[in-house]
């Protein structure tokens, strides 16, 4: 699929639902990207054709609750014991959290206080998850809460291929890129709910409201504007496609 093809599919299942959206980013930006990016071959092997199909799902373990969207200041910490690395901490407002295969955890290692990317999986001794409630949006969204207590992941579960924060931040700028589709679709619903209503909601003389210039300047001036945010999308995804293209086709010649 197109950078474009996913963002397109992104921007519809948000004017469905923007928990649809928000469960389909976490599983293919924040849980395939970096196995497929960072993840070794028996990483690769073991989890993608299986998070591809849904056979499996994931989950991805940046945001702390005392620190929110500032990763830098993160206190889940990895300890090496041999051929296993430990680990304790705690994440927030994780989406498909308590429904996850396998947990994506980012945490600062002891020995050089880089960040590393940690797959745990569902069933493992000390981690636990549990739902978060009485959320005011996103309800159709699994948003959960997860706890890492003395829990002991083999050296081979870590991802190989990054350390340091540049890992975790280069996932959220492939999320961002469907998320940014997925506004589109949210406002495009919000812009058709709006037309039904006026053209179905009768006032002054029993007229329909979409009768008059003054609501309907402001339905043009609401498609206007998605229809601007869509070409910008667009261009976005056309971009994303030549940069990946041509960083691929230097490396081969480099080599």
């Amino acid at each position: 699929m197109s950078n474009v093809a996913y963002g397109l599919v992104m921007q519809e299942l948000e004017r469905g639902d923007s928990g649809l959206r928000s469960f389909v980013s976490v599983q293919s930006a924040l849980v395939m990207y970096p196995i497929h990016t960072y993840g070794s071959s028996e990483q690769k092997d073991k989890w993608l054709a299986r998070l591809q199909s849904g056979k499996a799902l994931g989950c991805f373990g940046l945001t702390e609750p005392q620190f929110g969207s500032n990763p830098g200041g993160m206190l889940t910490r990895a300890v090496r014991r041999g051929n296993c690395y430990v680990l304790n901490g705690e994440k927030m407002w994780i989406t498909n959290g308590s429904i996850a295969d396998v947990a994506l955890i980012w945490a600062k290692c002891e020995e050089d206080d880089r960040v590393r990317g940690f797959l745990v999986e569902k069933g493992t001794k000390g981690f636990k998850a549990w739902d978060v409630h009485g959320k005011m949006s996103l309800r159709a969204s699994v948003t959960s809460g997860l706890a890492m207590n003395d829990c002991e992941i083999p050296a081979e579960n870590v991802l190989p291929g990054v350390s340091g924060l540049k890992g975790p931040l280069s996932c959220l700028t492939q999320a961002r890129y469907g998320i940014g589709w997925g506004a589109i679709g949210a406002a495009m619903a919000c812009y058709d709910t709006a037309l039904q209503y006026a053209k179905t909601r009768k006032q002054f003389q029993n007229k329909p409201i979409a009768s008059h210039q003054l609501v309907q300047d402001k339905l043009v001036f609401m498609i206007t504007e998605i229809s601007k945010a869509q070409l910008l999308a667009l261009h976005v995804g056309k971009l994303k496609t030549r940069i990946v293209w041509t960083h691929t086709h230097l490396d081969v010649e480099n080599e």
